[in-house]
């Protein structure tokens, strides 16, 4: 319910552009929690797998929320986490390269 005289928000723009926050958030935990031991398998298994579905959730999130751009508002939200769930997505994929093709 919005309030009298201010707008609904697009709260897909805003989710989605938290989105690759809260994945850079997560993954900052399990390099916390892990120290410099970088092997074990329950970490690994969170970070193939809930990194990148938040990212691609946010990616979906700010691509829906642009329809909604005319209606509700808030462009920069929409337009600005599809671009850094989109780096955020390559960082993601560069750090795999560089840690699946280091010698053990």
């Amino acid at each position: 319910m919005a309030l009298p005289g201010f707008q609904k928000p697009n709260n897909l723009a805003i989710a989605g552009f938290l989105a690759p926050f809260v994945a850079a958030g997560i993954t900052g935990l399990l390099l916390l929690g892990l120290g410099e031991d970088l092997k074990p398998f329950k970490v690994s298994i969170a970070y193939l797998t809930i990194t990148p579905l938040i990212l691609l959730t946010g990616i979906v999130l700010s691509l829906k929320s642009i329809p909604l751009v005319e209606e509700l508002g808030d462009k920069d939200y929409a337009y600005s986490g599809l671009i850094l769930n989109i780096l955020f997505l390559i960082v993601y994929a560069t750090s795999l390269i560089y840690f699946f093709s280091s010698p053990n």
